[in-house]
Order: C-alpha cells, then sequence, then structure tokens
C-alpha cells in the first residue's frame, strides 16, 4: 500500500510530533515528582501542598507508562520485549484483514444504504451539468478521440478485412435483390414519377441527334450503294433526321402518347417480372454474382478498411476534427436534454440504483476479500506501520489524556487518604 508521498510524510511529521509531546509530558511528570519528592524531604513546612503535586506527578506516570504500554502493545513489542499480548497488529494481521472485510460487508454494501446513498446522489443530473460545461465536453471528447488511433491501429489489419468482405458479401448474397428492385422501382414510378425519367431522355436524345447529324450522314453515304445519286442520301437523312425529331417532339409534348403508353406498360411488366419471375430472379442473382467476383470489387472490399481507418485517423489529427467537433456537440445535447428532463434522470437514476445494488450485492462478497487478500499480502511490519500513520497520531492523546487524568485521580486518592486519617 502506497500513500501519496506528500501525504505520507505529512502524517509521519504529524505523528512523530504527537509521539514526543505525549513523551515529553511523561518525562516532565518525572521531573515534577522527583522535584516534589526532593522539596518534601528537604522542607518539610511544604508538605501541606507539596504532597499534592507529588501525588498528581506520581499518578500521571502510571496513567502516562500504563497507556504507553497500551499504545505500543498494538504495533510492537514494547522495548522489544516479546511480552505475551503485545504486537496485537503484527501477530493478527489476517485475522484483523478478514474481520474488516467482513465488517464492510455487513455493514456498508448492504441494499438498504447503497440505496439511500445513491438517491442522494442524483448521478445524470451531475454528469450532465458536469458536462454541459463545453470546457468539460471538449475535454472527454479530446480524450476519446485521442484513443481512436491507438484502437485502430492496434487492430489487425488482415483480420478486419476478411471480417469486412466476408460479411459484406454474405450478407449481399442473403438479400434476394430482385424482389427489392422491383419494390424500389415500384415506389419510384408511383404517381408517373418515371415519367419525369422519361422526359429527360428524351431531351437527351434531341440533343445527342442534334450533335450528331454530320455522323449520321456520313453513315447513310457509306452503307448506300454506289449507283444510288446523292440527292438521293439527302433525302433519306432528311427524312431520318425529320421524322426523328419529329417523334421526340411529339413524344414529349403528348404525355398520353403511345410511346408514353408502352414505356409505362414495359416498365410495370418490368417490375412485375422483378417481383415474381423466377428466371429474372435467376438473372438478377447471376448478375450480383458477378459483380461480388469481380476483382475490381474484392479489390475495394480489401481497400475498404484502410480507407475507413486512414480518413478517421486523418480528421481526428485535423486541428477542425469533424469527428471531435460532433462527439463535442452530442455530448452537449445529450447533456441539456438531460437537465430539461426531469423525468428521463428518475427513469435513469431508478435503472442505476436498480443495477448498481444488485451487482454490489451479486459481488460484494468478491468486493471485500480485496480488503482481507491486500492485507494478507502485506508483510507483519507493514500492516503495522500503516495502521499506526492512520490512527497512531489519535492513539497518542490516549498517552497525553491517561498522563493528565492518572493524575487527577491520583490528587483525589492522595485527598481522600488525609481525609480518612
Amino acid at each position: 500500500m502506497n500513500l501519496p508521498l506528500q501525504n505520507e510524510a505529512e502524517m509521519r511529521r504529524d505523528l512523530a510530533a504527537m509521539k514526543r509531546l505525549a513523551t515529553a509530558l511523561l518525562l516532565g511528570m518525572v521531573v515534577v515528582f522527583f522535584g516534589a519528592l526532593l522539596i518534601e524531604r528537604n522542607f518539610p513546612e511544604t508538605a501541606a501542598w507539596i504532597g499534592f503535586v507529588r501525588a498528581f506527578a506520581e499518578a500521571a506516570m502510571v496513567g502516562a507508562l500504563a497507556d504507553w504500554f497500551a499504545v505500543t502493545a498494538l504495533f510492537r513489542h514494547p522495548l522489544n520485549v516479546p511480552i505475551p499480548h503485545t504486537a496485537i497488529i503484527r501477530k493478527n494481521k489476517d485475522r484483523i484483514g478478514a474481520s474488516l472485510g467482513n465488517f464492510v460487508e455487513n455493514n456498508f454494501l448492504t441494499p438498504e444504504v447503497i440505496s439511500a446513498k445513491l438517491q442522494t446522489m442524483d448521478i445524470p443530473h451531475r454528469i450532465a451539468d458536469w458536462l454541459s460545461d463545453p470546457e468539460h465536453s471538449t475535454e472527454i471528447a479530446n480524450r476519446i478521440t485521442s484513443s481512436v488511433p491507438q484502437l485502430l491501429n492496434a487492430l489487425r489489419h488482415d483480420e478486419i478485412q476478411r471480417f469486412l468482405e466476408e460479411n459484406i458479401a454474405t450478407r449481399v448474397r442473403a438479400l434476394e435483390v430482385a424482389p427489392l428492385a422491383g419494390n424500389i422501382l415500384s415506389a419510384l414510378t408511383a404517381g408517373n414519377r418515371h415519367q419525369v425519367l422519361l422526359d429527360e431522355g428524351l431531351l437527351l436524345a434531341e440533343r445527342i441527334l442534334d450533335q450528331n447529324k454530320e455522323f449520321i450522314r456520313q453513315k447513310i453515304d457509306e452503307e448506300s450503294p454506289w449507283f444510288v445519286p446523292k440527292f438521293v442520301d439527302d433525302k433519306i437523312h432528311e427524312r431520318i433526321i425529320t421524322k426523328a425529331e419529329q417523334t421526340l417532339r411529339d413524344v414529349n409534348a403528348d404525355y398520353n402518347h403511345e410511346l408514353r403508353q408502352r414505356f409505362n406498360t414495359a416498365m410495370q411488366t418490368f417490375i412485375t417480372n422483378l417481383r415474381t419471375s423466377e428466371e429474372y430472379k435467376q438473372k438478377v442473382e447471376k448478375m450480383k454474382e458477378d459483380l461480388l467476383e469481380n476483382p475490381v470489387v474484392r479489390q475495394y472490399f480489401s481497400s475498404l478498411w484502410a480507407d475507413v481507418k486512414n480518413r478517421i485517423i486523418a480528421d481526428i489529427e485535423r486541428p477542425e476534427s469533424k469527428i471531435r467537433s460532433q462527439i463535442t456537440e452530442s455530448l452537449q445535447s445529450v447533456s441539456n436534454a438531460l437537465l430539461e428532463d426531469e423525468s428521463v434522470r428518475k427513469r435513469i437514476n431508478t435503472w442505476l440504483q436498480e443495477t448498481l445494488v444488485a451487482l454490489v450485492i451479486a459481488r460484494k462478497s468478491e468486493i471485500t476479500s480485496i480488503i482481507s487478500d491486500t492485507v494478507k499480502k502485506w508483510d507483519a511490519d507493514t500492516m503495522s506501520d500503516r495502521v499506526e500513520l492512520y490512527i497512531g497520531r489519535d492513539l497518542q492523546f490516549i498517552r497525553i489524556n491517561g498522563t493528565l487524568v492518572g493524575g487527577t485521580v491520583g490528587v483525589l486518592i492522595y485527598a481522600i487518604s488525609l481525609l480518612v486519617r
């Protein structure tokens, strides 16, 4: 058992000072006793009053010596003489440790004591009040984030990669993609929202057609037989472009156009097939499996953990870390919410009381065994020294009181003896 050096030094100084005071008082009584004895013998006329002084000093010496013996006998053999029933703490340290553990278990670790103490603490309010201070919440956030890089670096890279790859792949394989895709598309197409997508596609087609007129003309020229006149190719080109542009404009302007209806029908058929067709399901599952086995995807899985870890560490090392800022804000938000909601604090307090009481009661023997086990590990000298360091200063008052009370009793006995002569 180690005390803080400053506290231990102060305690030892106080103990030594009290020992010196008690011993000085004993020596003072010795001097007074022999002085009174000499005065009484050499000056008989002083016997009327010097006898009281001698009686006080004589009884005070007896009381001081008796209490010195009693106090010293607790910790060591007085004058190193192995008198029976001395050095009590040294000889009985294991029994004292066990008794101290039982005392704590039976008097402090009881449901009534623990519940009563927890009811007065209001732990959620104290924690929330402390965290509501920006300095405190920032300090906690700093402590949390400062430990994250060490934790991440301590994790084995290959095991995390394998875990992510196996678990992601397993979950994706267990997922029936075709019905899910059908449900998603059904939600997206509700209320003809998919027509907006068709509108964008029509506009895109118009731009592509406009930008590739020369390319189409070139292809017509290349594919046209040699004997077809050029003006015929021009007519064909003009007819194709004009017809295509007109069709796109008509579809874009008419929400009841036949092509739009066909698009609706095709989309609904596709959704139904995704939901119900075994053939579609097998095709989608084949596409899913091909995707999972694709080298690019497998490489992504293998680099996912390293990328996530590096991003987290890089953010934490920045002065304006988003993760640190988010943790700080979350702590303050939770603390403010707890301070404002008394009902929540009461529920938390009730849960804490029930949980802690059950935990302590279930483990109280293990908790108190720490006391007895620790005492058993100490040697006799350490045990005696530590106990004396804590209570020895107060025990010196026994010596002081014994000196004064003994002297007072001596005076009373002397006075009674004079009266009964």
